[in-house]
Parts: structure tokens; sequence; C-alpha cells
């Protein structure tokens, strides 16, 4: 027997949209509904990265080939935020790296210092993303930085898409959406807010790795 399932986008619509009373039980969704429904679930979901404390299974990994330049390249492009960076050597030992601010890095007065890279600083922007190493390397044989990291959700393209959510998330992307579609049908309804609260702390506290974690609607 499975113990997990999937849902499509359409899916998670048309529960929140049954929510509100915006469609019936049975009823087509009609697709201006749909389209306007699929825009605010994807800048939901962008907008829950925003919090410290991401649900755990948005945390991966990903090994960084080192160069002698600073900059390096992130895949995918651009993670969240680093939780870590460890330096790798020849003999596969990690060694911890140390995060600076931006500011940090641009005051140091020689970016292009050689030696063993100590330090890292994580320059995310709209599109693209780079880790920037110091000192630099002055030559590399097999050494990787390990990035651990908080991954961005999915984009959803189509209603047929398979929400980028794990099972025990699905009530929260249901409540979530029906109270932010709420307002735009007509529905003043306080407990909406309070419900997707709920469920959203809820699914955070149950996938938090040994951390209190409080998201508001």
């Amino acid at each position: 027997m499975a113990v997990t399932g999937t849902e499509t986008v359409r899916e998670i619509i048309t529960d929140a949209l049954l929510d509100i009373g915006a469609v019936q039980e049975g009823e087509d969704l009609p697709a201006t509904q749909a389209a306007q429904a699929l825009r605010v679930l994807n800048r939901l979901m962008k907008t829950w990265q925003m919090y410290e404390g991401s649900p755990a299974f948005l945390v991966s990994s990903q090994s960084v080939t080192a160069t002698t330049s600073a900059a390096h390249t992130m895949s995918p492009i651009r993670p969240v935020r680093l939780l870590s960076v460890r330096l790798k050597g020849t003999s596969g030992i990690e060694i911890p790296m140390v995060e600076m601010t931006r500011g940090e890095y641009d005051d140091l007065p020689d970016k292009d210092s050689t030696g063993t890279p100590t330090q890292f600083y994580y320059d995310r922007q709209k599109e693209t993303a780079r880790l920037y190493v110091w000192p630099l390397f002055s030559s590399v044989t097999t050494e990787t930085f390990e990035v651990t990291y908080e991954r961005e959700f999915e984009d959803i393209a189509s209603l047929g898409d398979t929400i980028d959510l794990p099972s025990e998330w699905y009530d929260v992307a249901v409540k979530q959406l029906a109270a932010r579609l709420a307002p735009s049908y007509g529905v003043r309804d306080p407990s909406l807010a309070g419900e997707a609260a709920y469920y959203l702390n809820l699914a955070l506290a149950a996938g938090a790795e040994n951390r209190s974690v409080f998201w508001r609607a």
C-alpha cells in the first residue's frame, strides 16, 4: 500500500476554490480563474522561500569544482541560501569555511591573494548567483567546495504539473491559496487566514530539523 501520493496543481487549485465557494463540486475549472490561481500559487510558494528556517525537504547539496578564480557558478544556479560550505581537499577531508557578508568581501584589500580558501561569500542576484571564495587557489587538482543549501521551489508551468511539495504539505497549499484568493471573490472570512497559518505552522513543526519556526499567513 502506498504511503505517499502526488497531486497536480489543478487539484490543489480546485480544492482551494471549492473552499471559498468559487466553484462547485464536479464543475469544470474555468480557464480565467485557473490562470489567476496558478499565478498566485507560484507567488505564494516563492514568498515561503523568504523566511528563515525553510522546511527540511528544500535542503540539498552539491559539489562545486574548485578553480583558481574567485567566482564559482552554482548548479542549480540560484539557491535560496547557503547553509554551509566545506573545502574538500585531495585527501577527501572536508574543512568548514567561514561565510563573509558582501561588505566584508568588498573590504578585502587583495581579492587575488592566493592560498587555501577559508572564507566564502554568496552573491545571489535576480537571475544568477555566484560563490566567491578567498584566498584563491594558485593551482587545483581535484579540490571541490561541498555546499549544503536551500533550493528554490520549482516554478509551476501548467495545471498538469505535480506540485513541488511533499504530501503532508498539500493542505498547506490549499488553505494558504484559499486565503489569498478569497478577497478576489468577495469572501470576507477571518477564519481563513487563521486556518491557513495553522496548517503552515503544523507542517513546518513536523518538518523542522530540531529548530523552532513560526510563519504567519
